[in-house]
């Protein structure tokens, strides 16, 4: 069972390059992501070196005990209005269940307290339930949708619009961190 103080975030560095990725292109995640297309070796390097000097972003790797467990960004940070977006999933299939609460635990707390921002905003495709319960469970709400807005399948899909405010946050924070050091609950996620 997870436990939360098991569980860091670190800064991304080049030595992860090759292992972000491997999982941004592994099967159990790119169908989930808005743009589903293998991303050649290249194209993912010149993104990891652009990132390194871009204010607009927050990209965090997260470990379990010493292992590289999982990986969340937050985008188009705008200070001023104090939004973002975020991503994130978790690489390592071998994680114990609840591994993506935690690092969805460490990666909030990070952006609403050391960030200082006030609205972490996400986009889900309509047909990623395991994704919406989860952003539900951290106490996301939907705020909207945009209709047929991607293709899977030769089908378009509606993308889900959820947000979370620092008010929702502390709500939520208290109850999530106890469960996540106690074990109360039994998270599946991952």
């Amino acid at each position: 069972m997870a436990d939360l103080r098991d569980y860091r975030l670190e800064k991304l560095g080049q030595e992860h390059s090759r292992l972000i990725w491997e999982w941004r292109n592994a099967d159990h995640i790119r169908p989930y992501m808005n743009h589903d297309e293998i991303i050649p070796l290249e194209e993912h390097l010149n993104w990891m070196h652009a990132i390194e000097e871009d204010t607009s972003r927050v990209v965090r790797i997260c470990y379990y005990l010493d292992t590289p467990a999982g990986f969340v960004q937050f985008s188009q940070i705008d200070r001023v209005h104090k939004t973002c977006e975020w991503g994130f999933y978790i690489g390592d299939k071998s994680c114990p269940p609840g591994s993506g609460t935690m690092m969805g635990i460490l990666a909030l707390e990070h952006i609403f307290q050391v960030e200082q921002l006030n609205k972490v905003c996400a986009q889900i495709l309509d047909f990623n339930q395991r994704s919406l319960s989860y952003h539900r469970k951290l106490g996301f709400i939907e705020e909207g949708r945009l209709g047929r807005q991607r293709i899977r399948n030769h089908q378009p899909v509606d993308v889900v619009l959820m947000a979370l405010f620092r008010e929702q946050w502390e709500k939520h924070r208290l109850r999530l961190t106890e469960e996540a050091t106690t074990g109360h609950e039994g998270n599946q996620d991952r």
